[in-house]
């Protein structure tokens, strides 16, 4: 019977190894999770509180996936995505805020508008334009091609020709880009080039429809 039991261990021990090395985390959301963060990241303080506006692509926390760069993934993380900074910040049990240090994060998926959707970010890209290998993208669609959405914010300071008062606020662009798995192509005027061949859409939407037609055929 003992030896029956000292098996039935083993085993439970060598699975638990397995899910390990397979980079998920079988209690997501734990307290050793958000040790592990808190070793990659510092409390965060606004340091522009005088800015107006917000750095984050959304204010609001929802419960994330997050993957790390060495590929290890916790679910049901509370999470918002810096788009100034690109890191992503947690709120450990506490309501503690950290911000993970840039490049930690290689992935947040977010849960999107619809049951069962979900909107994916992920860094390590090609540097581009203002954007280096650091830069979260909306992965929007992906295969032989991606089609990937830029969200970033500065800081944007202006001043009033009449009182002479400065005024800061967040500024966000927004750009769209084809990614073939060695070039960065730039979305401009409506027009693309797929395969080779240029195209006009209308929308975003259509531009997607084709991207998803070019990855299946």
């Amino acid at each position: 019977m003992k030896k029956y039991v000292f098996l039935g261990i083993l085993l439970s021990v060598s699975l638990a190894s397995l899910r390990a090395q397979d980079g998920f985390v079988s209690e997501n959301g734990s307290e050793l999770s958000y040790k592990v963060f808190d070793k990659n990241g510092k409390t965060f303080v606004n340091p522009a509180p005088d800015v107006n506006g917000t750095p984050f692509l959304k204010d609001d926390w929802k419960l994330a996936t997050v993957v790390t760069n060495t590929n290890r993934r916790y679910d049901t993380v509370r999470a918002r995505l810096n788009i100034m900074t690109q890191e992503v910040h947690i709120l450990d049990p506490k309501n503690t805020e950290f911000a993970l240090a840039k490049g930690y994060i290689k992935e947040v998926i977010f849960p999107g508008a619809g049951a069962g959707e979900h909107i994916g970010y992920q860094n390590g890209f090609p540097a581009v334009d203002e954007q280096d290998g650091y830069t979260f993208y909306e992965v929007m669609a992906q295969g032989k091609l991606s089609l990937l959405h830029c969200s970033r914010k500065t800081i944007l300071t202006s001043k009033d020709v009449v009182s002479g008062e400065t005024s800061r606020e967040y500024r966000l662009y927004e750009d769209y880009y084809l990614y073939d798995g060695k070039v960065m192509q730039r979305i401009k005027k409506e027009r693309a080039t797929i395969d080779g061949k240029e195209m006009k859409f209308k929308s975003i939407d259509d531009l997607k429809k084709a991207v998803d037609a070019y990855n299946a055929s």
